[in-house]
């Protein structure tokens, strides 16, 4: 590549070899960059004139190489030599920082009368140029640790702001370096100026580094320092660039942090330290003192910003130091990134993507975290016509680089002065180099193999016609066109996503669920290690007795089946007893085994989280051995591939750790977009004896309302957009009997009669009924909390709008299917049999109906509505905990995300209408607020990820009863018992009686709230945008 900028990326230099010969090598291949550089900082006024520095350079910064960094001394001359210029030429490239920081005297300097002029002039008879500091605003830093993002990746990233003249004369570079294997050193990854062997970089060991510039009030000419060598001698002090390559050259992260602290330095610099063991370091580094800021995993915000002013606590609390950098847009860049990654970071959703755009926020422009030449500002895209801009310069940013430790990968991103367009290259870093050519011959031979087994499995198939059109005769007014790619193929919607791989978006979200892959003594050895055969794992000691598999089987049917019935039971049971009988199953679909181990592995979960049924079986065995099928699980098309989601998604929401982890939403969202290419939304009738089978439509069916129904509620319980408008549905809903594959002879297509009497009832009949309310309240979101809905309305509209949503509700309970008549329950019914559990959906989806609507009152209004619409949402949240709670007592329920924030949200909206209705409050409503303290206990024992949401609620309403019982209601209208859960469900120790509160005033219930979670957000969401936002509750 020209060294002349050409196209869109910085040149790209590799070296390799002992320490002066790719120095040699870096000096050639950029020369005419070297020269302009240096003829750029020999210029006067750039930085203390050129006779100083050279001084300072022979007496101060060579003894310093030679004694701290003698290897990158060596590589500072291969680098003059290879370019054709003087050493001393090279070291003031790498010590432009340095010398750019100490332009004026130090006010501690030993000898306060000897002025830089003075040391100008003893060195040459010549005019001075004055100049002052050149990094005013340079550099904006970040260190991202893997707990802020969506894959589990460690990063470190910067914004490099700096005279655009390195843009303009193209005078950066992408640095490799390959040391001789002799030096036991890593490779290094560089962007840095031509001639300079360090900006920032990573190497082929994990190691990150960023730096930021800093001015302190101690920064001087290096004889100014107290070292006690001789007056007007210079200390032997290397420029500071060399701390960052010894960093980089380290073997270990400890190392290189000793390194940075042990070198002395003359002038203030900030370093951004990061290692792909998901640690990071901000060090704040001054000549007399190293000021830091740690992160590490577990730590509370994943992640550290840095742009040009000290911000540790320890260097603010002292005032021996000061920070004599000018304010400027260093003052908020920071804050402006940290707008831009916050929200995903906080919930471990965030991309490089997402981290990129951030660093190209263009608030303040042209001062902005997008740094823009001001000079050119008149000309910028993001200039206001006719304000004048009072400021002047040359500084922009130009570029933005990204490194991924976890992957050893860089993104390096060149700024476009003209359009402010970011353009860039990905460089993997470890992979490149000596090993390249050998690792690209072991591609290439994999390659040849994978191509050679396609053609063996291709010969295989029987041949058929590509694009073949199947017929849709019942749909062709409303254009909707199927295509089938082959004659076995599920039919796609034309214009499915080319190349989508399912597989590789969810392997992400996997990989940044809270639970690790296990790591079991025991199956170490078999469970996790990858393979590519489709055959179950083999039978050892590991493996719990088959009995036991057969219970975990029966749980899955009996208490997850009815309620999401995708899994065809017949074809699992079908592939379960070969697989009981080990017998040959390589030639059935790897869907097959995936799915079976992810059932025993939801079964466990189900064990788990309840003692009483005994066993120990553990989860992650079998969840680690469906993660051996599970890419090419999600390669297999059809509906297959919609159940491998389905089941994934199911895994997750019964995990305890994944209350802040919202991976089932998105594998949720595959599911249904996957459905929606094949055209499973609609009714619509294909050709060919396969698509017509009664059986196969049926299963069809049940797969999307599965998905359906588990999107409606995700999505509904996070205040987030479903995955599919409800407008864009059609198809019918499953037959609620269950049914044999035998030609279908079972299945009645009979769904007139919304009423379903004991004798119809099945256990899909539940299932039936519910798919009917989740239709309902999405019709409620989208027309009361949707974007769309009208800002304001006037109150008689609607609350026409509530009362008839109202009734529908009313008509959905009183057609539920009646499973147990007059309360008796058989035994091991299923709990979504009970008349508990729809009431529990219909309170629920009454709650919702009603919560923007009771939110919104003022003190002045006080309408019959009003109080009629507080007592529903007080009695619907009130019977939500009560049968929940009459449920565990008659048999201990497992608890999931879904039913946690069922409960705490109906919790939060109970004590929301007692306090509206203090003035009279009723006495019933707690009897609600005790069960429902019940049931936080009692799922804070089996799941302690719930404690602090138990907690919370606790304090809520003790202080609620406080304020009711001291200010409305008399002392001996109220129960004579502590407020404690009932013990004969949770363990005693409720939480201490909070003392008093002050006064009340109207907006004293969101003041309480505010103050026990301390999150203003919280409150304006959980008032204003009601069921959609409640999730916010879960982020404080």
């Amino acid at each position: 590549m020209p060294s002349e900028l050409s196209g869109d990326n910085y040149q790209h230099v590799v070296v390799h070899g002992l320490p002066y010969d790719r120095g040699f090598s870096h000096g050639q291949q950029v020369k005419d960059k070297i020269l302009r550089n240096i003829t750029h900082y020999k210029r006067p006024g750039n930085l203390i004139s050129w006779p100083t520095a050279l001084r300072i350079i022979r007496e101060c910064y060579i003894p310093g190489l030679e004694k701290y960094w003698l290897s990158g001394l060596k590589e500072m001359r291969g680098v003059a030599d290879g370019a054709g210029v003087d050493l001393e030429d090279i070291i003031l490239l790498n010590a432009r920082y340095d010398l750019s920081h100490i332009s004026n005297p130090s006010t501690t300097c030993d000898d306060p009368t000897r002025s830089l002029h003075q040391l100008t002039s003893e060195a040459e008879d010549k005019p001075y140029y004055p100049s002052y500091p050149r990094a005013s605003s340079e550099c904006t830093s970040a260190i991202i640790l893997s707990e802020a993002t969506g894959n589990g990746e460690v990063y470190t990233a910067q914004n490099w702001d700096m005279s655009d003249r390195l843009y303009k004369e193209d005078g950066i570079i992408y640095l490799e370096v390959h040391p001789h294997p002799s030096e036991n050193l890593p490779s290094l990854f560089l962007v840095t100026e031509a001639g300079q062997l360090c900006r920032s970089g990573m190497n082929s060991d994990g190691l990150g580094l960023c730096a930021n510039s800093l001015c302190s009030s101690i920064d001087a000419i290096p004889f100014s320092l107290d070292t006690g060598v001789g007056k007007g001698e210079m200390p032997a002090i290397p420029p500071s660039s060399a701390l960052r390559r010894l960093f980089l050259e380290s073997p270990s992260y400890a190392d290189g942090l000793k390194r940075v602290a042990r070198t002395p330095r003359h002038v203030s610099c900030n370093l951004m330290l990061t290692t792909a063991d998901n640690m990071g370091i901000c060090l704040e580094i001054t000549p007399r003192i190293i000021f830091r800021i740690s992160g590490s995993a577990g730590s509370d915000t994943p992640y550290i910003l840095h742009s040009n002013h000290f911000k540790t606590q320890s260097f603010l609390c002292q005032s021996e130091i000061q920070d004599t950098l000018a304010g400027g847009s260093s003052w908020y860049r920071a804050d402006r990134l940290e707008v831009g990654i916050r929200r995903k970071a906080l919930i471990g959703f965030l991309t490089e993507s997402d981290i990129m755009n951030a660093f190209k926020d263009h608030a303040g422009y042209p001062h902005s975290l997008c740094e823009h030449s001001a000079r050119k500002a008149t000309e910028g895209p993001f200039v206001q016509p006719g304000r004048p801009n009072p400021y002047s310069g040359s500084t922009c940013t130009v570029s933005c680089v990204i490194y991924n430790l976890t992957k050893r990968s860089i993104k390096v991103l060149q700024w476009d002065a003209s359009t402010c367009t970011w353009a860039g290259v990905s460089h993997m870093g470890a992979d490149m180099g000596e090993e390249y050519a050998s690792l690209l011959q072991y591609t290439r031979s994999l390659e040849s193999k994978v191509a050679e087994l396609e053609g063996r499995a291709q010969r295989n198939i029987t041949p058929a016609s590509e694009h073949q059109v199947t017929s849709v005769t019942a749909e062709l007014s409303t254009n909707v066109a199927l295509l089938s790619m082959n004659a076995t193929a599920e039919p796609f919607f034309v214009g499915a996503t080319a190349g989508f791989s399912v597989s590789k978006m969810v392997e992400g979200i996997l990989s940044q669920s809270p639970f690790p892959h296990p790591a079991l003594d025991s199956i170490a050895s078999s469970s996790m290690q990858a393979t590519n055969d489709v055959c179950p794992p083999t039978n050892n000691h590991t493996r719990p007795d088959p009995q036991v598999e057969r219970k975990l089987v029966d749980i899955f049917f009996s208490r997850v089946h009815p309620r999401y019935p995708f899994l065809d039971r017949f074809s699992f049971e079908e592939f379960y007893q070969s697989y009981q009988l080990s017998k040959d199953t390589s030639r059935v679909s790897p869907s097959k085994p995936f799915h079976l181990h992810m059932v025993l592995a939801i079964s466990a979960r189900i064990m788990q989280l309840h003692p009483e049924m005994g066993g120990n079986i553990n989860p992650e065995f079998y969840y680690s051995n469906a993660t051996r099928y599970v890419d090419e699980a999600l390669q297999v098309p059809g509906l297959e591939r919609i159940q491998s989601l389905l089941l994934l998604a199911l895994y997750i929401l019964r995990t305890p750790g994944s209350i802040s982890n919202l991976g089932g939403w998105h594998i949720i969202g595959f599911a249904v977009r996957y459905a929606v290419e094949l055209g499973m939304h609609r009714n619509i009738k294909c050709g060919g004896p396969r698509a017509q089978d009664p059986y196969r439509i049926e299963i069809r069916r049940r797969v999307f309302w599965s998905a359906y129904v588990l999107d409606r509620a995700v999505s509904l319980t996070l205040g987030r957009p479903f995955a599919l408008s409800e407008n864009d549905i059609d198809v019918d809903l499953p037959v609620a009997l269950e049914q044999s594959p035998v030609s279908g002879k079972e299945i009645q297509y009979d769904q007139s009669s919304a009423a379903l009497t004991e004798t119809k009832t099945s256990n899909l009949s539940s299932f039936v009924h519910l798919c009917r309310l989740r239709r309902l309240e999405s019709r409620i979101k989208q027309e009361l909390y949707s974007a769309s809905s009208p800002a304001t309305m006037p109150d008689y509209t609607y609350d026409t709008i509530i009362d008839s949503y109202r009734q529908e509700l009313l008509e959905w309970l009183n057609n539920i299917p009646f499973f147990t008549p007059d309360g008796k329950l058989q035994e091991g019914y299923s709990l979504y049999d009970t008349p508990e559990f729809f009431r529990i959906q219909y309170s629920k989806a009454l709650r919702m109906l009603l919560q923007h609507r009771i939110t919104h009152f003022t003190s002045e209004t006080n309408s019959p509505k009003d109080k009629e619409y507080l007592a529903l949402s007080a009695r619907a949240a009130g019977d939500i905990c009560q049968y929940y709670r009459t449920l565990h007592q008659r048999r201990p329920l497992g608890w999931n995300f879904l039913a946690l924030h069922s409960i705490f949200t109906a919790g939060l909206t109970l004590l929301y209408c007692i306090w509206a209705e203090r003035e009279h409050a009723d006495l019933a409503r707690f009897e609600d607020i005790r069960s429902c303290s019940n049931v936080l206990f009692a799922i804070s024992e089996r799941w302690p990820t719930a404690t602090k949401f138990r907690d919370i609620f606790e304090v809520l309403a003790k202080r609620m009863v406080d304020l009711v019982s001291l200010s409305s209601v008399p002392h001996s209208g109220l129960d004579d018992a502590p407020f404690l859960p009932d013990v004969r469900i949770s363990p005693a120790g409720a939480l201490q009686e909070s003392t008093g509160f002050p006064a009340m005033n109207q907006d004293d219930f969101w003041a309480m709230l505010d103050e026990l979670v301390d999150d203003d957000y919280i409150r304006s969401q959980f008032q204003l945008n009601g069921v959609e936002s409640s999730w916010g509750l879960f982020d404080s």
